[in-house]
């Protein structure tokens, strides 16, 4: 099993990166980073509810067991025993994606809050926000790939 802060931060930086292309075309209120980061989190880390649930536990645990626990930010698939081999690199790399993916949502919100009011943000930072949720999640599965 890959450590919980794993599920976590791919949780969270998921969430981040779905929601960059919406932070920068609206404005968002402050408080919503801070929530995408809870709740996406959160969503990680759902498939392992069975360690604390006191009730229906077996079931639980036969859902945390199959394919079915990768709709929650690629529980099942970080839990294979590849990844569990490379504790100290699931964490590092949940890490750095953590980090690029606030970092892009940050920078979509600055970006939008700088455009005046009623104005459409620039086209060529829309096709950059746009273009970098599906250009992460390449580099995640291709980094992914060695686990």
């Amino acid at each position: 099993m890959a450590p919980a802060i794993a599920h976590f931060l791919l949780g969270a930086s998921l969430a981040l990166l779905v929601a960059t292309p919406i932070a920068l075309r609206f404005r968002l209120p402050a408080w919503v980073p801070l929530w995408l980061v809870a709740v996406g989190g959160i969503w990680g880390l759902v498939p392992d509810v069975h360690h604390v649930a006191p009730l229906s536990e077996s079931q639980l645990y036969a859902f945390h067991n199959t394919q079915w626990a990768d709709l929650f930010a690629f529980h099942y698939t970080l839990d294979a025993p590849a990844v569990r081999a490379r504790h100290d690199a699931s964490v590092f790399w949940s890490i750095a994606l953590f980090l690029v993916a606030s970092a892009l949502f940050t920078i979509a919100g600055v970006a939008n809050a700088r455009t005046a009011v009623g104005e459409t943000p620039a086209p060529h930072l829309l096709a950059l926000a746009t273009a970098s949720i599906p250009g992460l999640l390449f580099v995640a599965a291709t980094v992914g790939i060695p686990f």
